[in-house]
């Protein structure tokens, strides 16, 4: 309710501020329907219906420094079907705030600044999307970048505020920067840093801490040893080019026993998107640890090699490309515990395209190997045809996945994007899978999503 009446006050704001023209509203959104019918292997047929709708307003006052954004959305997917009935009590404000570019006073550092739904983002370790309030971001002053946000007092936060600012500052050789939350909890710190010291090596560390404010002090002993429980992260490293073809790397990680940010970003899914917070949120690892690494391209062939001491792995790597085929190996050890040294998995992989009747084919093979499960094999192929001009760009793939004689399972995937806009996926998994999770059976999928 607190939302949508700031929401409101948003829009009261706006119309206080002067007459706007309706070219100066820009109205968009978007809305989804989904019909998935699958028949599993027993014969059982579940048909799931879905829809989704969000809806987008945006706001030029024709200062091309002020703009302001309303975006409602469902409380929920509706899994019973597309509800034609409009049902307006289904609908939730998800974020709306004012923006706007300049200076707080005349001839002063401009900023952005932002009034309701706030996106905070001072690093993987101090993000949240939470907040509604006030912010402001990169306010330059030198040498010095500047960004700041409150929010309002919250339920959620015991009837309290929270505040953050981050700093940074950006020399030739060097950048540095701290950020700091409070909230309920006390003080959220993280700083960073990084320097080149010399041509080709890069030093940097990140340390993250929670200080309570509000904690009764202990003395004598008991001070000491509640200080040296300081909740804490930590992360030092360097990077130096040896050579053209050679990097090394080093460094060691720490983090408290149980202990995360507060405000750390969630696990990226993928490894590209990582930012450096995915190994807190592992739970099979040390709570220290040093790590080294190299990686070299000799005669066309990269190879990696890492050793962490906090998941106690060393891992093994090498790839190249000989005759069009592109060939890749990673073994992982298991470097400590009982057996010392122990080889806890291997992989091997093979792709190439081929041109089949003018189609282009793209083929691969994957095999792996762990002492629990033995040797797997998967073969796999994919296609768009473009031959048939009814179903241009209809994509084909299949799989089969071998883990022993009696455990081979395969799968078969269409996928066409019709020219009225709708998405049709048909997709047969049979066979027999180690993999509880597998979904067996036959599985077709339609659906059209309109953007406005």
């Amino acid at each position: 309710m607190k939302k949508s009446i700031i929401a409101l006050a948003l829009v009261l704001a706006i119309v206080a501020a002067g007459p706007v023209s309706a070219s100066g509203i820009e109205y968009s959104g978007s809305l989804e329907t989904t019909l998935e019918w699958h028949r599993d292997s027993d014969g059982n047929i579940e048909t799931k219906p879905s829809s989704e709708l969000g809806l987008n307003f945006g706001l030029n006052t024709g200062n091309e420094k002020t703009r302001a954004v309303v975006e409602f959305g469902a409380k929920k997917k509706n899994t019973s079907g597309l509800d034609l009935e409009f049902n307006a009590g289904n609908l939730e404000l998800k974020k709306a705030y004012i923006e706007t570019d300049g200076a707080y006073w005349h001839g002063g550092p401009e900023a952005s600044t932002r009034f309701g739904s706030l996106d905070i983002d001072y690093g993987p370790f101090a993000k949240d999307k939470d907040q509604y309030g006030i912010s402001f971001e990169n306010m330059q002053i030198g040498v010095l970048n500047l960004n700041g946000f409150y929010g309002i007092p919250t339920e959620a936060n015991d009837n309290q505020s929270t505040q953050g600012m981050r700093a940074d500052v950006n020399l030739n050789n060097a950048v540095a920067g701290t950020a700091v939350i409070r909230d309920k909890d006390g003080l959220h710190v993280v700083a960073e840093s990084a320097v080149k010291p010399m041509k080709d090596l890069i030093v940097g560390g990140s340390f993250a801490t929670q200080i309570e404010l509000e904690k009764e002090e202990v003395e004598g002993q008991e001070a000491t040893e509640e200080q040296n429980t300081m909740e804490h992260l930590l992360v030092v490293g360097a990077e130096y080019q040896l050579a053209d073809n050679m990097v090394v790397h080093g460094g060691y990680k720490a983090v408290s026993d149980g202990w995360k940010p507060a405000y750390i970003e969630d696990k990226a899914k993928k490894e590209e998107d990582d930012r450096g917070q995915n190994w807190v949120h592992e739970t099979e690892r040390n709570n220290q640890g040093f790590y080294a690494g190299l990686a070299t391209e000799q005669h066309g062939i990269l190879i990696a090699a890492d050793y962490d001491q906090m998941f106690e792995e060393a891992v093994l790597a090498a790839a190249t490309e000989i005759a069009n085929y592109n060939l890749n190996v990673e073994t992982v050890f298991g470097v400590g515990g009982e057996e010392k040294f122990a080889t806890k998995s291997t992989k091997l992989g093979v792709n190439r395209s081929f041109d089949v009747m003018a189609q282009q084919v793209d083929a691969k093979y994957e095999g792996s190997w762990t002492p629990e499960g033995g040797i797997a094999h998967l073969i796999g192929a994919s296609t768009t045809v473009n031959m048939i001009p009814a179903v241009k760009g209809l994509e084909l793939s299949g799989e089969v996945t071998v883990e022993d004689k009696e455990t081979i399972g395969y799968l078969a995937e269409a996928k066409f994007n019709a020219p009225n806009g709708m998405k049709f996926e048909i997709e047969h998994v049979g066979g027999k899978y180690t993999d509880e999770d597998v979904k067996l059976g036959t599985t077709a999928t339609a659906g059209i999503a309109v953007k406005f």
